[in-house]
C-alpha cells in the first residue's frame, strides 16, 4: 500500500470542518472539541489492526506490534491554541496515521510502531504546555504548582483532569509507555518561512528552544 499524502491533506481539511470556526481551530485540550478530534482520529485507524489506549496522561496511543520488542514512537498532538491553525499539530498526527496506514498494509513490521497523540501539548486552558509529553518523558516535577491552577473559568487543572479520568497523582506512570522507545520521530509545519524561501521541503531539525512563558500584569488609571 503506497503513501497517499492526498488523503492526508483531506483528512486535515476534514478535521478542520469538524473542529474549527470561522476563527480557526478550537481543539482547546480537556474541552468537547478536544475529545471529539480523538474519537475521529480512533475512526480513521480502526482498519488498520492497530491497538488504541490511553495512558495515565490521557496521551492517545496507536499500536502495531513488530517483530522486536523495540519500537518506533511517532508522536504529535490534536490539541490546538483558540482560534489556531488547521496545520499546527494535527498534521503530525494525521500523517502519522498514513505511515501507520502503510506499514500495516505491508503486514508484521521489523519493529513495534507505535502512533501517540500528546494531551495538551499547548498548555492554552491551564497555561501549561506539553503536559502529557512531561508526564511521559518524566519531566512533570511541578505536580503541587499543577493542582493551583486554574482556567478563566475557575475550574481547577485537576478537576478539569477529572472529568477526562486522568488522576493527577498517577500521570507520571505514563512514563512506562516509552520503556521500549527506541526511535522517535515527528513531522511539524515549519514555524517560520526559512525553508519555503529557499524551496526546501523538508529539514531535520537540530535543535530546538524550551517552552517558557511569563506572566506581565501592567497597572494603571482611565485617563
Amino acid at each position: 500500500m503506497p503513501l497517499d499524502p492526498t488523503r492526508t491533506v483531506a483528512e486535515l481539511k476534514e478535521l478542520r470542518e469538524l473542529t474549527a470556526n470561522e476563527e480557526g481551530a478550537q481543539r482547546v485540550a480537556w474541552t468537547d472539541i478536544w475529545v471529539r478530534a480523538q474519537e475521529w482520529m480512533t475512526s480513521k485507524l480502526e482498519d488498520t489492526g492497530a491497538e488504541m489506549t490511553f495512558d495515565e496522561a490521557r496521551n492517545q496511543w496507536w499500536t502495531l506490534p513488530g517483530r522486536s520488542g523495540k519500537e518506533l514512537v511517532i508522536g504529535g498532538h490534536l490539541d490546538s491554541v483558540p482560534n489556531g491553525g488547521w496545520l499546527d499539530g494535527a498534521l503530525n498526527v494525521v500523517a502519522g496515521s498514513e505511515v501507520l496506514r502503510r506499514i500495516a498494509g505491508d503486514g508484521e513490521p521489523p519493529v513495534t510502531v507505535r502512533l501517540v497523540s500528546w494531551a495538551d501539548e499547548e498548555g492554552a486552558r491551564f497555561g501549561r504546555s506539553l503536559f502529557g509529553s512531561s508526564a511521559a518523558a518524566g519531566s512533570m516535577r511541578d505536580q503541587d504548582d499543577l493542582r493551583e491552577l486554574t482556567d478563566r473559568d475557575g475550574i481547577s487543572l485537576p478537576d478539569a483532569l477529572g472529568v477526562h479520568g486522568v488522576d493527577l497523582d498517577r500521570a507520571t506512570e505514563a512514563g512506562k509507555q516509552l520503556e521500549k522507545a527506541a526511535a522517535y520521530l515527528e513531522l511539524h509545519i515549519e514555524q517560520g518561512p526559512v525553508l519555503e524561501s529557499m524551496d526546501i521541503p523538508l529539514g531535520a531539525v537540530l535543535g530546538t528552544f524550551g517552552v517558557e512563558r511569563h506572566r506581565v500584569v501592567w497597572r494603571g488609571q482611565a485617563a
